[in-house]
């Protein structure tokens, strides 16, 4: 019952964020400006707190590169099966690979098991923020642009709020500053006002959501099959990664298991339409992202349920 409890929340959220729709209560230029307030302000603010309070393990490094390696390995599955879905499209296989951790995936598991318990999907976020950056970003540059510039890459990398917050978060936890920040009341002000700018991030993420759920009328099936066999086949290699990786070798929590389930079921990122020209968008892309997110709060919910007696 106490999970229900916490999964009641996100559903009000969606239907506000529907209901600003439908009403027009809010504008689409307010919501863009709203995703700016959370991706360079809010949101970056949560991944530094979370960060800041991890208990850094050595062996941490070897979730990065799993996930890193997840990616790459469904980035193959896509191309291979691209012919039997009868699909030439260049960006069709992208969307069997990477996930939308920042702008769904963290603010799903964060209503459910807590701003504090962020830090365990945000570590599996580490080698999927690699892949984004490097390769899937790279992919639709380069798709787009016929050319791929790592040095735009880099730059971009290194200069976005998000990478910023979790690279200083990391630094002052290893580091261990989190003693000097204690000691002194302005540094101490300066965290509680991060703090309190990460608890407004769910709310609004949710809502924006809500917002934006649309599914543009047409064949569904594709969208369906994709989202069927990315699905079941992540599923396969997060039970092969928790039963014979995190489980035996590094002996991690149940929660780790949890996160990692969190995290294969996130639709693809949705990134990938920004890089897309409007001629070029094919409506299975945008009905994917929209079916895939709206399949995974279903799944979300049911994955908590399932968990809730073993927490």
């Amino acid at each position: 019952m106490q999970v229900l409890e916490k999964i009641i929340p996100i559903f009000v959220f969606l239907l506000i964020g529907y209901f600003f729709k439908v009403k027009k209560f809010i504008s689409e230029k307010t919501l863009e400006e709203l995703k700016k307030f959370i991706i360079n302000i809010t949101l970056p603010a949560l991944l530094f707190n979370a960060f800041l309070e991890m208990e850094i393990r050595t062996e941490y490094w070897i979730i990065v590169v799993t996930i890193f390696s997840v990616n790459l390995i469904m980035l193959l599955l896509g191309k291979a099966v691209s012919p039997y879905f009868g699909v030439s499209d260049p960006y069709f296989p992208l969307l069997f690979t990477g996930f939308e951790v920042g702008m769904l995936g963290i603010p799903l598991f964060g209503a459910i098991y807590g701003l504090e318990k962020v830090r365990y999907i945000a570590l599996m976020d580490l080698g999927q923020e690699l892949y984004v950056w490097f390769v899937l970003m790279a992919i639709l540059y380069y798709l787009n642009q016929r050319t791929t510039n790592y040095t735009w890459l880099i730059k971009k990398f290194f200069s976005s709020p998000i990478i910023i917050a979790i690279i200083l978060g990391l630094i002052i936890n290893i580091a261990s500053l989190k003693i000097i920040i204690s000691q002194n009341f302005f540094l101490r002000g300066l965290l509680e006002t991060l703090t309190l700018l990460s608890e407004v991030t769910i709310p609004l993420i949710l809502i924006i959501i809500g917002y934006e759920i649309k599914l543009s009328w047409g064949d569904f099936r594709l969208p369906l099959k994709i989202i069927a066999l990315r699905t079941v086949c992540l599923l396969l290699l997060a039970i092969f990664i928790n039963n014979f990786l995190f489980n035996p070798f590094l002996q991690l929590d149940l929660i780790f298991h949890i996160a990692l389930y969190s995290l294969i079921i996130l639709p693809p990122p949705f990134i990938i339409p920004l890089f897309i020209s409007k001629e070029n968008t094919q409506p299975y892309i945008l009905n994917t992202l929209s079916l895939g997110t709206v399949i995974t709060i279903i799944l979300f919910t049911l994955l908590s349920l399932y968990y809730q007696t073993f927490l």
